[in-house]
Formats: structure tokens, sequence, C-alpha cells
């Protein structure tokens, strides 16, 4: 049995998510009774959507790249961890035993959860349990236990599906995409930390009087304030501090404009595919759930459409470095660097907690990054013993100590690395301690919604 779970999940990872998804929206399309070309049609239509929003958000990490090194080298930091990126974690957590397993048995979980009414949200974005599976694998790392480590990615997929559960009013509010949810934990990690500053931020009142929001911001400048002109400012004034020439400002900034128009067209496209599925998502439970409403889980790529989210995204590049050095005496020892590039995935589901205003969803992403930071020192021995023990991935030269951002700073990450250094019984106690805390907190405090 176990040879077979391998199998198919080395299948589905040597696929990739733009093959996974259309097939998988065409199985669950069948499954809801729609028709065999409506699915199809939904299928494909969702596949081309992610081609152009993964171009699109690979010009903005070319860009933000290398105006990230640039402002590294002008700083001179000394920092002697380096951040390898998530593109090096994907690879080694999919090479791990944990992760050849975490596909069938996080598809598995979702629906037990799902059927049991214990989650609303049937997660199709199965490509990123490669959160879930890293998480697993520095678990088994640490402990020398492969079913340790399989269950500390099991009780993350769970944790991810609940703060999906939690989110998803205030996300479909905001961003206006109904019938969603984000389980996505590069984005929605960070929420249990953030809502706490953000309703204390949004008690604030000169913070709130500041409305700057790209649509406040359009009504009082007019035309320069379209998100156009909003990314061609950002990119021309971080590529001048980057110390790039007069040729290289303007194309980051002609670059920058293009995201901030091209990644809402393409979100446009990809919902033009996935409504269908949604609404016959919603009838099929309607009809056999007792008007049980459910979610389609996401990634959260698709939120980086708003122009808010664009421009938070960006200014973090600064920010992430102006905070690797200010919190270098406090132990700080992480140089950010490819994952500069994933600013926007931090902020993506912070916007909406202080209602899309940039500079309070900088603040926010400055302070979930800030602790974050702390965790991603923690965590770098981890890291780097997978690094030298599965290898096959690029990281930089002039390093020998090495961690990720995108997920060994998301809190409960490195949570779940410090419990299950405990002995195995309280280690279990305590996380499943942790998700009836999540589950109760998704039922009686919804984000966006009233309970």
């Amino acid at each position: 049995m176990e040879n077979i779970l391998v199998q198919i999940g080395e299948l589905l990872n040597n696929l990739g998510p733009l093959i996974i998804l259309p097939i998988v929206i065409l199985i669950i399309g069948l499954i809801l009774r729609m028709k065999l070309l409506e699915a199809l049609r939904s299928g494909v239509l969702l596949a081309i959507a992610f081609v152009g929003i993964f171009l699109v958000v690979g010009l903005l990490g070319e860009e933000l790249s290398t105006i990230g090194a640039a402002f590294a080298e002008k700083t001179g930091t000394g920092l002697d961890i380096i951040d390898i990126g998530w593109p090096a974690a994907g690879a080694l957590a999919f090479s791990s035993p944990v992760g050849n397993l975490i596909i069938p048995i996080g598809i598995a979980i979702n629906l037990i959860l799902l059927f049991g009414g214990l989650t609303d949200t049937l997660d199709i974005d199965i490509w990123n349990f490669w959160h879930m599976a890293f998480i697993g694998a520095v678990v088994q790392f640490i402990t020398g236990s492969f079913v340790l480590g399989l269950v500390a990615a099991a009780i993350n997929v769970v944790f991810a599906l609940f703060l999906a559960d939690w989110s998803a009013a205030l996300m479909q509010k905001y961003f206006k995409l109904p019938g969603l949810s984000f389980p996505h934990l590069q984005s929605a990690g960070y929420l249990l930390l953030a809502a706490p500053f953000a309703w204390l931020i949004n008690k604030i009142p000169f913070l709130k009087k500041l409305h700057l929001d790209p649509d406040t911001i359009r009504k009082k400048i007019g035309i320069l304030g379209e998100p156009m002109f909003l990314g061609l400012f950002i990119g021309i004034l971080l590529a001048a501090f980057a110390g790039k020439d007069a040729a290289g400002v303007i194309l980051t900034g002609i670059n920058t404009a293009a995201v901030m128009v091209l990644v809402p067209k393409m979100v446009s496209l990809l919902m033009e595919g996935l409504t269908p599925v949604a609404d016959a998502a919603r009838d099929f439970m309607m009809k056999r759930a007792k008007g049980k409403e459910i979610h389609i889980g996401m990634d959260s790529a698709i939120l980086i459409g708003s122009p808010a989210v664009i421009a938070s995204g960006i200014l973090m590049v600064p920010v992430e470095i102006g905070l690797a050095l200010l919190l270098a005496p406090l132990g700080n020892r992480t140089l950010p660097y490819i994952d500069l590039a994933d600013g926007v995935f931090v902020t993506a589901m912070l916007a909406p907690l202080v209602a899309g205003d940039v500079l309070l969803t900088v603040i926010l992403g400055a302070i979930v990054m800030g602790v974050g930071m702390i965790f991603t020192t923690l965590l770098a021995p981890a890291v780097t013993h997978m690094v030298e023990t599965v290898g096959g991935v690029d990281i930089p030269a002039g390093y020998t100590t090495y961690t990720v951002m995108s997920d060994a700073a998301i809190p409960h990450a490195y949570a779940t690395y410090y419990i299950f250094q405990s002995p195995v019984v309280i280690a279990l106690i305590v996380s499943f301690v942790l998700l009836a805390v999540m589950y109760f907190i998704k039922k009686k405090y919804p984000l966006g919604g009233e309970k």
C-alpha cells in the first residue's frame, strides 16, 4: 500500500501544477454533475490563467530579485545565513519521503474533514501541499522518524484548511471572489499573528485617517493614481534607490506597471473558468448536505491582482532588507535573498485586514516578517541539514548555512518544529489542542463574518 501511495505521489509531483489543475478540475466537475465539455473548458481556462499569472509573477520576481540583491550589496549586511528560496524548498520537500506521500494523504484528509463537516474548503491547490511536506520533512530530519514527519505534515494540512475557513468571508468580500478560500500556507500562515496587530492598528485614528488604499489614492490624484501609474512610480523609485542606470530604472517601472495591469486580467480569466465549478459545487452541496456551503481552495497567487497587494508586496523588498539589519543585534542572521520576490504572497491576505491601505499592509508585513526572520534563523540548522543530506538544489556560493524565508518565517512552521522536539505524546497532545483551538476560533470568530 505504501509503495502505491509513493508512486501516486511521485506521479502527481512530476506532472506539475499546470497539468494537475485542469485534470483535477475536470474530475471534480464530473463528480459535481457538470457536462463533460463544460468541465473540460473550466479546467483548460484555469490552466491558461495560471500560465499567465506565473509568467507575470515571474517577471515581477526577476525585477525584485535584482533590486533586492542591489539593496543587500549596498548595505553590506554581513549576515551569514542565506535564504535559498521557495523553489529550493519545494524541491527539498518533494524529494523527501513525506513529500512523496503528502498529495494523496492530503486529499484524503481534506475529503474526510469536508464530508465530516469539519471544514468548508475543498482544496484543489494540491501542488502547494509542498508547504506542509516541507514542515513534515523538517520534523523527520530532527526526529529521525518518518511517521512523525508525516503526522506533522498532516496536522498542517488540517491547520491550512481551518485558516482558509476562518478567513474565507473576509477574502471573498474584499477581493470579490465568491465561493473561494485560500489554504495556501505561504499567505494564510501569517494571519493568526497579523490579525491582533491589524485590530490594534485599526483603532489608531491617525493611521485610519490616512486612507492610502489604491481606490482612495486614485480618487484624490486622478489618473496618476491608477494601478498602472502606481506600479510605474514604485518600480522607478525602488530601481533608482537600488542604483540601476537610467534604462534599468525606466524598464523596471514599465515592468512593474505591466504586472499591475496584467495580473487582474489573468485573474478575471481564471474566475471565468472557476465560477461554473464553484456554482456546481454549491448546488451539489445544497442538494446533498442540507445546504452546507463549500469553498473552493485556491492558490493565493490569484490575490496578487489587487493593486494594494502588489504595491505593498513590492515595498516589502527594502523593508525586509532593513528588518534583517535592524534585527541583527536581536539574533537575526538571515539575509533575505531569493524569497524577496515573494513579498506579494506575504501581503496577499494581510491587505484585507486593513481595508487595502498600502501603508498599513506594509506595517503588518514588517511585523510578521520581523518575527519571521527570527524563526528563519532558528530553523536554519534543520534546513542546512536537509540541503546537505538531500542535495540536488541550487544554493548561493559563499554560504554554508541556509534557510527558507517563504516557509521558515511562518509562525506555526517553527511552532511545529519546536513542538516535535518534545516527547511524542506531549507533541501530539499539544498539536491536537492547537488544532481544536483553531477550529473554535474559525467557528466562533470568523474574519469578516458574524457568528
